[in-house]
């Protein structure tokens, strides 16, 4: 069983916003149907246990984040700690939610207890970059290394915010810089490791691999998601690495395209493939229970979630789709 997050404002009614699908690797998939959920649920996250349970932001009004059991709806919630929310990490003990919000420029710590959720900290950050987005902070992704240690991507800032949990509180603890004019947008660890990510820079369209010498963080290289050169309206969105850490995948909108990379030891990339997706993916994540052979494209634009097969890393045609309005993450 897939579920499916996205817009639901100026979408019609009941083909949008939160749904669940079934998926077969022989068949395909199945008829969307439908969820109670809050509005604009463009990020979802998987919580631990038997019984599903999704948390979802809600990007309108004040920002806010929800634990939702499907069939029932949202059965708590908590304000996100700033406006705009793009993005909801669980943490590795399931006892805290960390929520980027884009608008705000900040990060908010929701605390978990069964089905009650609480904000007790946020933090906002400060700074800016030189394109026309960056006017200020824009917190868009935080992964957590540890239970208490996250890197939150700040593409308002260009940089990649350490930042540690203590005692309910959050600290900025220091900043990977990137290169000026990146718009660091997410990022995936390399597996097993913490001292390896992989940025993607949504404003340069380029790969930006990121490694701790133990002192700090270190852009050691910048790869190109665009070979002929980026061209105006194109944005770098989505990255996933695959179980094994030898292969990288990340989509960009507008040239419609995933371009797959070959990780070297040192964690250097080589790119080996690109393919076309439909119109402007936005989300790339792998299939639940089949990580590392099919991967989930949702072209958000398109209106579609479609599937890709892995072979020696490289990407296959499934014919496998699904049609969607605006879908913007699939869990």
């Amino acid at each position: 069983m897939l579920y499916l997050g996205g817009h639901t404002t100026d979408q019609p009614e009941g083909s949008s916003g939160l749904a669940r699908v079934s998926y077969d690797l022989v068949r395909g998939f199945g008829d969307a149907e439908p969820l109670a959920g809050p509005p604009d649920p463009s990020w979802l996250v998987r919580g631990e246990g038997e019984d599903p349970v999704l948390y979802a932001v809600s990007e309108g009004g004040g920002g806010a984040v929800a634990r939702v059991r499907p069939g029932q709806g949202v059965v708590a919630s908590a304000a996100s700690g700033g406006e705009g929310p793009c993005h909801v990490a669980v943490g590795p003990d399931g006892r805290w939610l960390v929520v980027s919000n884009y608008v705000g420029g900040s990060i908010g710590l929701v605390a978990a207890d069964g089905d009650l959720l609480e904000l007790v900290d946020s933090l906002e950050f400060e700074g800016d970059g030189p394109h026309e987005r960056q006017d200020a902070p824009h917190a868009h992704q935080a992964v957590f290394l540890d239970a208490r240690r996250l890197l939150v991507c700040d593409l308002g800032t260009d940089r990649v915010h350490e930042v540690s949990i203590e005692d309910g509180t959050l600290r900025h603890t220091g900043d990977a810089v990137l290169l000026s004019g990146t718009g660091p947008r997410h990022l995936a660890l390399a597996p097993g490791r913490d001292d390896l990510a992989w940025v993607v820079g949504e404003l340069d369209q380029l790969v930006h691999v990121l490694r701790h010498d133990g002192s700090g963080w270190q852009v050691v290289q910048s790869v190109t998601t665009d070979p002929d050169g980026p061209e105006p309206g194109e944005t770098t969105a989505g990255v996933v690495v695959s179980p094994d850490g030898a292969h990288l995948y990340v989509s960009t909108r507008g040239a419609d395209t995933v371009s797959v990379y070959a990780v070297a030891d040192d964690g250097t990339l080589t790119m080996r493939q690109q393919v076309v997706t439909a119109h402007w993916p936005r989300f790339v994540g792998w299939v639940p229970g089949h990580e590392g052979h099919r991967l989930l494209v949702a072209a958000e634009r398109e209106g579609s979630v479609d599937v890709l097969a892995v072979d020696e890393g490289q990407l296959e045609q499934t014919g496998h789709s699904l049609a969607w309005a605006a879908p913007t993450c699939v869990v």
